[in-house]
């Protein structure tokens, strides 16, 4: 009797017919920063998986990153909710060994909600934001989406935060916009999509794209308006209104974030 009905359970969850209590809320969350991602490179043409965020989807394209816009200072501000002055990183320089972040993340508070937590990141000096709570971390220059996608397979609730590099690289190199930068985003767009594909099919989720600054011709940091340009996307498994606003400030991406996931984990 209990062989048969253990058979009857496995049954009807196969057929979605039976729903554990533990995948009825808001299962993933994915968090990806693309630095150095000008808004205006994405389109249809070199972007598509990344187009089809905004439908269905909120976005904006008139982000704005914090003062300077730097790849450090922006993702504390990112992850913290505080500004420079506030959170007292105004460099954009961390070494292994160096004191790290001391004020609570965006992923503690994921970690205190239920989340196993993973935080894959391109540059060294991003290890200034891993905190002891974060379940899984890594230095991922090349693999941050494979690592991510292994992070997913696990059951679960699921928080992971992806930073990927690359256009940081071209824009100097090439030019902000330039063929080459426009180039690389495309290899970042395709590389992306499985990994988007593996979260919309873990129930009910969050996938927020952003970046911490763009750049103009070949520099970046600068105070041109154009350095601190950036864009954010937003696409969950039910609709959020008005969670993007038009004059988005970076500072603000970590209650963005904590408020989408407060709606979606109702039921």
């Amino acid at each position: 009797m209990k062989r048969l009905l253990c058979q009857l359970i496995a049954g009807l969850l196969s057929c979605g017919l039976l729903v554990p209590a533990w995948a009825q809320g808001l299962q993933t969350v994915l968090l990806v920063s693309i630095d150095a991602l000008h808004p205006a490179a994405l389109r249809a043409d070199v972007a598509p998986n990344l187009e089809q965020l905004k439908q269905p989807g909120q976005f904006t394209l008139d982000g704005h990153s914090v003062t300077p816009p730097q790849t450090l200072i922006a993702h504390t501000a990112m992850l913290t909710g505080l500004s420079p002055e506030q959170s007292g990183k105004r460099d954009n320089a961390w070494k292994p060994g160096q004191t790290q972040v001391t004020h609570k993340t965006l992923l503690d508070i994921a970690v205190d909600q239920g989340f196993a937590t993973a935080y894959f990141y391109a540059k060294p000096k991003l290890g200034y934001l891993v905190t002891p709570s974060i379940s899984t971390h890594a230095l991922a220059r090349d693999d941050g989406v494979e690592r991510a996608q292994a992070f997913l397979r696990q059951p679960g609730r699921r928080l992971v935060f992806l930073h990927l590099s690359g256009l940081d690289e071209a824009g100097p190199d090439s030019g902000w916009l330039s063929g080459p930068y426009l180039d690389e985003l495309r290899y970042l767009d395709r590389s992306l999509a499985p990994l988007l594909a593996d979260v919309r099919q873990r129930g009910r989720y969050l996938i927020v794209l952003t970046s911490d600054h763009a750049g103009h011709d070949r520099l970046h940091g600068t105070a041109d308006p154009q350095d601190f340009l950036l864009p954010v996307l937003v696409q969950a498994s039910r609709p959020l209104p008005g969670i993007v606003r038009d004059e988005f400030s970076l500072v603000g991406l970590k209650a963005m974030v904590l408020d989408a996931m407060a709606r979606l984990n109702k039921d």
